[in-house]
């Protein structure tokens, strides 16, 4: 097992990309701290990895409150007094013209998908390092890498994380914290259900675990500062 025993956090866990990271890493032997806003989905997914014999830990968070963040992780060192693994998945996004956003829009998708990724950094990162260290990764998006029409507070915000990926990672030298980002292209999940594509031309989120497992476990513990882009290109790989 890659990733044994390693206490892991992940957010926007109860359905797609994270729910199948949360599965993934419980079988290759992490424990897993499973956190979203909707209670029934996240105790769903703690209760399988149950089943597989690891253990879990389902707690309600919305990774814009301040507040509800400190308790994910105060939460979580009292179950299991360290922490190892933190992946920022939770994520969302809106298609519409730049002149037809709505402030509020544009700030709704910069505080789940940066300032969320900024505060759960920020409150694990002194457990994580009295832990000895460990690996934070981030879910971007090539919308991070690269710009798409429709998409603007969408591509900011994952752009600002990349950069915040980068600069963590050069902080967490000192502290043995490693911080990388994953940048998935077009994913079948609950974030494009509405949009008509062809949904067999795209990642599965199960497609995303490999290369996070990778980035958590001791193989990649000289790799930091790093985003690894995911896009499909039509042919299953052996």
């Amino acid at each position: 097992m890659r990733l044994k025993d390693k206490v892991t956090i992940i957010t926007g866990a109860g359905r797609g990309i994270g729910k199948a990271i949360a599965l993934g890493f419980a079988e290759q032997g992490a424990h897993i701290v499973v956190a979203a806003r909707t209670e029934s989905e996240i105790i769903s997914v703690a209760d399988n990895i149950k089943e597989m014999d690891r253990e879990s830990l389902a707690v309600v968070c919305d990774v814009t409150n301040e507040d509800q963040v400190k308790h994910l992780v105060d939460k979580t060192m009292k179950k299991f007094n360290r922490i190892d693994v933190v992946i920022n998945n939770a994520g969302i996004g809106t298609m519409r013209p730049v002149y037809a956003t709505q402030l509020d829009s544009f700030e709704k998708v910069l505080k789940v998908n940066l300032i969320g990724t900024f505060l759960l950094t920020k409150h694990a990162w002194q457990p994580m390092k009295n832990s000895g260290g460990g690996s934070i990764i981030n879910v971007s998006s090539l919308g991070g890498l690269v710009g798409y029409p429709l998409l603007s507070a969408y591509c900011a915000s994952k752009w600002g994380q990349i950069g915040f990926t980068k600069s963590c990672a050069e902080e967490g030298k000192k502290d043995n914290i490693r911080v990388n980002a994953i940048a998935p292209g077009k994913a079948d999940t609950a974030i494009r259900a509405k949009i008509k594509e062809d949904k067999t031309k795209m990642l599965s989120p199960e497609d995303q675990v490999d290369a996070c497992v990778f980035l958590a476990a001791n193989e990649s513990r000289y790799i930091t500062g790093q985003v690894i882009s995911l896009e499909w290109f039509g042919k299953e790989q052996d």
